[in-house]
């Protein structure tokens, strides 16, 4: 994870393809091997199983899961309206974090200060406040106060399970507002002061 990279998800999801890759072509040679296989060593095609077939599935769907973090709330709205459940499941287990008691989650606030260290400490207020309000959804009354220049959100709970939603929806909900809060008025949540 690169916090100056605008292409995380993605370079995540090549990782993840170029391991699978690796994975999946020694599983066709061990099964080969084991098969007695007596084809030519110029010849590459390797049987096509019902087991590699699942294998490919499996891996597009790890992908489609890693990639989905990239647009978290929208995708877990989507994953939740199609049922999606392996991709519901996985957006929700990353964005656990949320619901945890205030002290562990101020911790991690903490922590993502310091990987974004390199940002200007106001302006990391800013837009860290402002990427955490698109997390939160928009309540009925909340539609009503805005403009025609703000753009609406969407969605109705920050996960996509319902199993998720009633273990953590409620302080996930606390801990983004608490957070937003302090870094209106300039202050991050358990940050660590450099001194010297």
């Amino acid at each position: 994870y690169n916090p100056k990279s605008s292409t995380n998800e993605k370079d995540s999801a090549d990782l993840f393809l170029q391991f699978a890759s690796e994975l999946m072509s020694m599983e066709i040679s061990t099964s080969s091997s084991q098969q007695g296989d007596s084809t030519s060593d110029d010849n590459d095609e390797q049987p096509c199983t019902q087991q590699h077939i699942r294998n490919c599935i499996m891996v597009m769907q790890i992908e489609e899961c890693i990639i989905a973090t990239a647009t978290h709330i929208s995708s877990a709205e989507t994953a939740h309206e199609t049922q999606n459940h392996m991709l519901a499941t996985f957006l929700d287990a990353d964005m656990s974090i949320l619901g945890k008691d205030v002290e562990t989650y101020d911790k991690y606030a903490g922590y993502i200060r310091r990987e974004y260290e390199f940002v200007e400490r106001n302006m990391y207020c800013e837009k860290r406040a402002d990427i955490l309000e698109s997390f939160l959804p928009i309540l009925d009354e909340d539609a009503a106060s805005t403009t025609a220049a703000t753009p609406v959100k969407k969605h109705s709970f920050i996960y996509a399970t319902e199993k998720a939603r009633q273990q953590w929806e409620e302080q996930a909900r606390s801990n983004l507002k608490n957070e937003i809060e302090m870094l209106r008025r300039g202050v991050i949540p358990c940050e660590i002061q450099k001194h010297g």
